[in-house]
């Protein structure tokens, strides 16, 4: 916690006539793994808030008295007040060695954070990682402080010595976690992901993947084919929101799902979107959309949004690409050239958007991927103090590690 925080809580504190006691600074040390963490975090006492007697009730259990909780404004009966999968506690107070107050955590706002690293000359550029953050800070995601938006703290942290930078990463998650158990501090594992910026992995050209969903860990692997700044922005956010539990078709697997305006979706992974005219945005789905029919596609009328979405929202959406060209429109709610014979058909035709040989899939509603983001993938939010012990859903992957399929697959030839 900052020095400038304990001031003003104690201040605080002072003002309605509290005294304050306890020891704020962390421990020293971390376990290595999640299960030490936990019997660590239950059989030490916490730390005491400035504020906080041994007497003090705390109805949440999560570290801070219920009188605290109400100078820092954090709900006293929830242990993560802004539902992020990182405890009030930790959020304010820091735990382990690790201040996330100090790296500008806030209870009262979803913060996730990342921790990047990355091969020699792979090393990511500030503009890259900038478009991933403003897409976060920019997500219609309500936080009870009440603003909108995500707080994404990605950490360059150090790039791989040459002699651990493996080119082609085999089997993946087995070399994959030779290099994250020299360069990622295990007491970070409770509230960082990990991504690395990579080669190759598997002998393949694809351009990463997440290890399982969803996940804590991901790869970047552009290196095998040099991607643009664009490309290494929009794979970075694809990769991360498999580790939030997204799929390629939002929440199924159909990729290519025309009405599915995601960066999830392979279409506009490498491109992104032209969203309130600002070419190239990065953007989970923000709006549902209806359902679409490949037996008949029709132009005039293009995309509907579905309640709550609506078709305001929707108009926003430009730059829309199906079958790997981006094609002419007006909005995405009207005048879409779908197939992209540079003219608008008055009547339906077929079209297959997923390339499967046939044009009679019909997609359901798509989604709205912010909503529905998973925050506790992989060790995040466990073993750390004030959380619950056990997995909130019954299984710990929607998809295990081991069935993650690559993500954009293909020659690096032919990559855009």
């Amino acid at each position: 916690m900052s020095h400038l925080r304990q001031y003003l809580l104690a201040a605080a504190l002072a003002f309605l006539g509290l005294s304050a006691c306890g020891d704020v600074a962390p421990p020293d040390a971390e376990p290595s793994s999640t299960r030490q963490a936990e019997l660590v975090a239950e059989a030490v006492p916490l730390p005491l808030p400035v504020g906080c007697l041994l007497t003090s009730l705390d109805t949440d259990g999560d570290g801070i008295c219920d009188i605290v909780e109400a100078v820092l404004r954090t709900d006293p009966n929830k242990a993560d007040t802004d539902g992020d999968s990182l405890s009030d506690y930790v959020e304010t107070f820091g735990f382990g060695g690790i201040d996330l107050s100090a790296l500008g955590a806030n209870a009262r706002k979803k913060d996730i954070f990342v921790e990047v690293d990355y091969y020699p000359n792979l090393r990511p550029s500030q503009a890259t990682l900038d478009k991933v953050i403003t897409a976060f800070a920019s997500a219609p995601v309500s936080n009870p402080d009440g603003t909108t938006g995500i707080t994404l703290h990605l950490l360059l942290d150090q790039q791989i010595a040459a002699a651990d930078a493996d080119m082609n990463l085999s089997p993946v998650w087995a070399e994959f976690d030779v290099i994250k158990n020299k360069y990622f501090a295990a007491a970070r594992a409770p509230y960082f992901h990990y991504a690395v910026f990579a080669h190759q992995y598997d002998g393949n050209f694809s351009s990463g993947i997440s290890r399982g969903l969803p996940a804590q860990d991901f790869l970047m692997t552009l290196g095998s084919f040099n991607g643009t700044e664009q490309q290494q922005a929009g794979t970075f956010m694809h990769e991360l929101g498999h580790n939030l539990g997204l799929r390629h078709g939002g929440n199924d697997d159909a990729n290519y799902k025309p009405n599915y305006l995601s960066i999830m979706n392979y279409e506009y992974q490498f491109y992104g979107f032209e969203l309130d005219f600002n070419v190239g945005a990065l953007d989970y789905s923000r709006v549902q959309v209806a359902s679409v029919n490949e037996a008949a596609v029709y132009e005039l009328t293009a995309f509907a949004a579905v309640p709550p979405s609506s078709e305001s929202e929707l108009a926003r959406y430009f730059g829309l690409r199906f079958n790997d060209a981006q094609v002419a429109m007006f909005s995405a709610t009207d005048f879409v050239d779908f197939n992209n014979n540079r003219q608008y058909d008055f009547n339906t035709f077929a079209l297959d958007f997923n390339r499967n040989g046939v044009a009679t899939d019909v997609y359901p509603v798509s989604q709205n991927d912010w909503a529905v983001l998973i925050y506790d993938g992989g060790q995040i939010g466990f073993g750390a103090p004030g959380m619950s012990r056990q997995l909130n859903r019954e299984e710990r992957f929607v998809v295990s590690p081991e069935k993650m399929e690559p993500c954009l697959p293909g020659d690096p030839d032919r990559a855009p």
